[in-house]
Formats: structure tokens, C-alpha cells, sequence
């Protein structure tokens, strides 16, 4: 089975700086992958590569069959990748409903079918849909994020810190929401800073430092790996 999305030895960069240097990884159907690695090691570059968000120089980056690497955003959503960014990412002066409107900004008709498998995932917002989105907790508005993106029906859902400042608590549920998510056939492809958790819940992980593929494997076996504990798992 070939994977959904491929990067081979991606190089690229912000302007003229190359963050990236040959980075491969790959993601298959209903997969959950995770990028972790030290701070400035790539890994939030890496997923804006893939979105069409920078200069790649060299490499490939196929999805789903098709080679997407100097594709534009816009069209990289239309076949069926959609993004969700660390920080303003959503939006505070409208409602929940509102903001799950915008994301489906590419569908015409009736749209009670996507709201309806959105608020399946997340039935914290389906209380609160009329509610302004700036309002909620640092967790709910994670969640009308995630949301919004998945109104498109995406293949692949890129996530950069899902989990960023949450408690605990909202951390576990959003990784908790990303396995019902890729119950429903969706890829996932996320960027973590707790490196531990999220490990122990993704089926895959890359480890990256200095821009450079450092180790990959199940989250399990790079979990019980003793050299990637001592150098980017604290041990």
C-alpha cells in the first residue's frame, strides 16, 4: 500500500535560510504520525512545507498521488489537506457555529451533514454552537479549530501543538479526539511538545533535530529507545 503523504528529502526554508535538510517521512491512510524533537529543530517548518506555507528547494512531496511540493495553500485544501496553526486559529469575534461555517468555505449547499459530524466529535461545542469562539477555554477553542478544518472533510489533518498551554486534562482529551478523529478515516499528521504523551498514543514518530530526520519508529519503540529519551525525552 503506498502512503498517503510522502516527504523525500525535503530542503527548504523561510527567504534564503534552509531549515529543512533532506527530510523524508511519510504518513499512510488512518495513521497517526507525530514530530518531535527539540525546540528549532524543524518540526513546525516541516508541516508548513507540506501545507505549501514556504520555499522548498529540493526534494518531493507527494499526496495521494499526486506531487504537491510547489502547489499553493488554497489548492493544497481543495485535494484535501487542511491545516491548523499554533496560534490564531480561530475566530474570537464569532460564534462557535460561525467559525464551522467559515470552514467549510469551499462547500455550497446544505451544510448540516458536516456540522453534524463536527459536533459528533466534539458535543462540548454543539451546547455552546452560539457562542462567540474568544470566549471559551483554551481547550474548546482547540477544539473549534479542529472543527473548522474538518469541516472540508479532509483526508489528512495537520495539527501544529494541538495541545500547546492546555491542562492536562484538555491535553489528554484532544489526543483522545484525534483517535475518534482517525476512526472516521482522517490521517493526522501533528507537531507535539510533550513528546512522552504523545508518543504513547500515535502509531508513528520522527524525531527531528537541526532540520534533519534523527530517528523514526512506532511511538512505542522510539518511546523505549534509550538514546532518544536521554537526548530529546529528558531522560
Amino acid at each position: 500500500m503506498s502512503a498517503l503523504l510522502t516527504l523525500d528529502a525535503v530542503t527548504g526554508g523561510y527567504g534564503d535560510t534552509n531549515i529543512l535538510q533532506e527530510v523524508s517521512m511519510h504518513v499512510d491512510a488512518e495513521e497517526i504520525v507525530v514530530i518531535v524533537g527539540p525546540n528549532g529543530a524543524g518540526k513546525s517548518t516541516a508541516m508548513k512545507a507540506v501545507f505549501g506555507l514556504l520555499n522548498v528547494r529540493g526534494g518531493s512531496i507527494v499526496f495521494d498521488g499526486d506531487n504537491i511540493t510547489k502547489w499553493a495553500p488554497n489548492r493544497i485544501v481543495q485535494r484535501g489537506i487542511c491545516y491548523v496553526p499554533q496560534v490564531d486559529n480561530i475566530f474570537r469575534e464569532m460564534s462557535i457555529q460561525e467559525n464551522l461555517e467559515m470552514g467549510a468555505f469551499l462547500k455550497t449547499g446544505d451544510l448540516s451533514a458536516a456540522y453534524d459530524c463536527v459536533y459528533e466529535l466534539f458535543p462540548d461545542l454543539k451546547e455552546r454552537r452560539k457562542t462567540l469562539a474568544g470566549s471559551l477555554s483554551g481547550g474548546q477553542r482547540q477544539m473549534v479549530a479542529m472543527g473548522r478544518a474538518l469541516m472540508l472533510d479532509p483526508k489528512l489533518l495537520l495539527l501544529d501543538e494541538p495541545t500547546a498551554g492546555l491542562s492536562p486534562r484538555y491535553m489528554e482529551q484532544i489526543f483522545q479526539i484525534c483517535r475518534d478523529v482517525r476512526s472516521t478515516g482522517v490521517a493526522i499528521l501533528l507537531v507535539e511538545q510533550h513528546a512522552k504523551q504523545a508518543l504513547a498514543f500515535a502509531d508513528r514518530g520522527y524525531v527531528l533535530a537541526s532540520g534533519q530526520n534523527r530517528h523514526d519508529g512506532t511511538g512505542a519503540d522510539l518511546l523505549a529507545d534509550r538514546e532518544v529519551a536521554e537526548m530529546f525525552l529528558g531522560g
